[in-house]
């Protein structure tokens, strides 16, 4: 049996506050530029690394939890870091030292998903004493 007293009572939900959790899969090389801009904005985040797609190329998960207050920002950031934009590269043969530069090939990079989900219950985990040890 739990003996609540060593593990220390069961904490209630953080109150008043109407959270979101934006679920997102975004391109693996946006996923530091995202994670600074959401830092600026003292918003928090959490990345998972994954793979998938049509290439299988590496992605990263990213789930952010955001105050309904500042959804808009987040949202507004994943769009302007992790959106689609055109790349001009060089039309590249077998053998690269017979790229030919003068044909440029635009090509898209970018893009990703993302999900917002709201949240029933939000809970802070801190550290705290137990029987006098931090923990």
């Amino acid at each position: 049996m739990l003996d609540r007293n060593r593990v220390g009572a069961k904490r209630a939900p953080v109150q008043g506050l109407s959270m979101h959790l934006i679920f997102a899969v975004v391109q693996n090389h946006d996923a530091d530029m995202l994670f600074r801009r959401l830092a600026d904005e003292g918003i928090g985040a959490t990345r998972i690394g994954s793979s998938g797609g049509f290439l299988r190329h590496a992605n990263a998960t990213i789930f952010i939890g955001v105050e309904r207050e500042r959804l808009d920002d987040a949202i507004a950031i994943l769009r302007v870091t992790c959106g689609r934009r055109i790349h001009r590269a060089p039309a590249w043969t077998v053998d690269s030292s017979e790229a030919d530069f003068s044909a440029v090939s635009p090509t898209e990079q970018g893009g990703g998903i993302f999900f917002v989900m709201p949240v029933d219950r939000f809970e802070r985990l801190e550290r705290r004493e137990i029987a006098g040890i931090a923990t």
